[in-house]
């Protein structure tokens, strides 16, 4: 006699499910997600890509759209490891992922794993030519980072009161600044403000650690005025009427007609390209880049983010979209690639 579970026979088959999907449902879902990521209604965009995903969707787009979402979201955790499975099983435009990857990993501090992931790329040798700077740069940022972190925020406790000597110490060492700075966000910093002042306005520290100390001044909502010294030019500011850079009103135009060419072309890509935007307006913070004309900048961008990806086109294409000159396309890309460049320090 035939075995039987609950009353069926075991060799009966199955009746076919009379729930049928409406067509193409995977693709509204994505292309809502897409709509919403641009209206940065992420909550929203999130819950679409994920309804996308659970009808056994594979595409690159719905996940990295899930981890711009999360990065938005401030859940970096999810957003890294979304990210880390599409690098390991090859999902996606490998270079885009792995920059997105890397910003995720800075903003966690997780600088072993940033040393780990581009040491492998190197071994692999299969590096663009043109991005292989930028990650040699980063990768010598990590590595200093790790050595150094723990040791430096020992030595700032144990100096904090003798500052005229410590300080002396500090404008020697791009390291013990920078760890110097993320020590002070949970302290009262105003006992600290003769030597931030001196780091802002010397010639010699990073723009990029100025900018941490502005943001931290801001976090503190300090009213005093406070002079910037970056690139060769010097502004005075009170760093509680600043605003974050990625509000600027210049910024969103910029970003805005960027959206309209490649954010409709490619909007993964896009969004690497923005993050890359804010990270070169961060470095210049307070200052904006010159000249402020919004359509050479979303033209400039548009075609160094094609570069670094790897993707060809052509520079007359960009200049005729953009209606922007040629000689000052190419100065403003030039600008971009030397921010690009020390972006992640030099220590």
């Amino acid at each position: 006699m035939q075995s039987k579970v609950a009353g069926v026979d075991q060799h009966m088959k199955p009746k076919k499910s009379n729930v049928v999907p409406f067509p193409n449902l995977k693709e509204r879902y994505l292309d809502k997600g897409m709509l919403l990521l641009k209206e940065k209604k992420y909550h929203e965009a999130l819950d679409m890509f994920a309804e996308a995903k659970k009808l056994k969707e594979d595409q690159a787009e719905i996940y990295l759209g899930m981890a711009i979402c999360l990065m938005e979201l401030g859940d970096l955790t999810e957003a890294k490891d979304i990210c880390k499975k599409m690098l390991l099983e090859d999902i996606g435009h490998y270079f885009t992922v792995l920059q997105i990857y890397l910003t995720i990993l800075i903003q966690l501090r997780e600088y072993q794993e940033v040393q780990t992931t581009i040491e492998a790329v190197l071994e692999e040798n299969q590096l663009p030519a043109e991005s292989a700077e930028h990650f040699y740069k980063l990768l010598e940022f990590s590595r200093k980072m790790n050595q150094n972190e723990v040791d430096i925020l020992n030595d700032v406790e144990d100096q904090e009161e003798e500052q005229p000597l410590y300080l002396e110490d500090l404008l020697q060492d791009a390291s013990k600044q920078i760890a110097y700075v993320q020590s002070l966000h949970d302290r009262n910093i105003s006992k600290h403000f003769a030597s931030l002042k001196i780091l802002l306005e010397n010639e010699q520290i990073h723009p990029t650690i100025k900018s941490m100390i502005l943001h931290l001044m801001i976090e503190h909502e300090v009213e005093k005025e406070m002079k910037v010294t970056k690139f060769g030019e010097s502004l005075t500011v009170v760093p509680a009427n600043l605003e974050d850079p990625a509000e600027f009103p210049f910024t969103k135009k910029v970003l805005t007609i960027l959206d309209d060419t490649l954010g409709n072309e490619n909007p993964t890509l896009y969004e690497a390209v923005k993050e890359l935007w804010i990270r070169h307006l961060y470095v210049l913070y307070p200052f904006l880049p010159q000249p402020t004309e919004a359509k050479l900048w979303a033209a400039a961008l548009h075609l160094v983010g094609y570069s670094m990806h790897g993707i060809s086109i052509e520079q007359e294409e960009i200049e005729e979209i953009y209606d922007q000159p040629l000689p000052d396309l190419q100065e403003a890309c030039n600008k971009i690639y030397q921010i690009e460049e020390i972006s992640y320090l030099q220590i």
